[in-house]
């Protein structure tokens, strides 16, 4: 009787173990936009475009952002003019802020059967990425969660080369990062390529150090 209750101990530890490091068994874990309702909102005015460039800088120390579960603001400012998918190439650098708070592009955002939905690839700066679409303000993994990347560049400061193309053939996304063939995605939705928009997202994490650190990432189109 010993030998069973302890072990019913054990396996139920294990499976509490588990449930609190979803989806990595590391600390700290991955920080982005989840479907436990965390705040997700259109900020597209933080993104300042630099002048005479074609850069476009995010930067806050707001502590008003820091949610109990992170905050995650987007901008859009491209507009797709054509009925194909015109391909998405962003350079991005995070400057400042907590290393595993998501960064990285939006797209195809527009109104499906009267529900706002986008996509959209994030990174982190500890060699993560996550893939997923927002539909009517909740946020969907399409790839299983955070996954681990030996070509995402680690650190703050350091940039990383993000694409997205789209196949007509196969009918799905493309992800490159740094040049290299990430994964392929597609979605069950019937998106319209004309007029959707694309923009950056960011991040802030529920421990930022504000106001004396802001978060600072910095997107350069390619």
């Amino acid at each position: 009787m010993k030998i069973g209750r302890i072990f019913a101990f054990c396996m139920a530890a294990a499976v509490c173990v588990s449930c609190s490091l979803e989806p990595f068994d590391e600390n700290p874990l991955p920080v982005g936009p989840t479907d436990s309702k965390p705040t997700i909102s259109e900020e597209s005015t933080m993104f300042v475009k630099e002048e005479k460039s074609d850069v476009y800088v995010f930067q806050t120390n707001d502590r008003k952002y820091l949610g109990s579960r992170g905050y995650t603001l987007w901008g859009v400012k491209n507009i797709n003019q054509s009925d194909r998918f015109e391909p998405l190439s962003v350079q991005i650098t995070k400057q400042g802020g907590r290393a595993e708070a998501g960064f990285g592009m939006v797209f195809c955002e527009q109104e499906i059967e009267n529900k706002s939905f986008l996509l959209t690839v994030l990174l982190n700066a500890n060699g993560l990425y996550a893939i997923g679409k927002i539909v009517d303000g909740a946020f969907i993994h399409l790839n299983n969660g955070w996954v681990e990347s030996e070509f995402i560049n680690k650190g703050l400061g350091v940039s990383n080369d993000v694409s997205v193309t789209y196949s007509e053939e196969k009918e799905c996304f493309n992800l490159k990062i740094n040049g290299q063939e990430i994964t392929s995605f597609s979605v069950a939705e019937e998106i319209s390529f004309k007029n959707s928009r694309s923009g950056y997202v960011v991040v802030i994490a529920s421990d930022e150090n504000f106001p004396s650190k802001p978060v600072k990432v910095i997107f350069r189109n390619n």
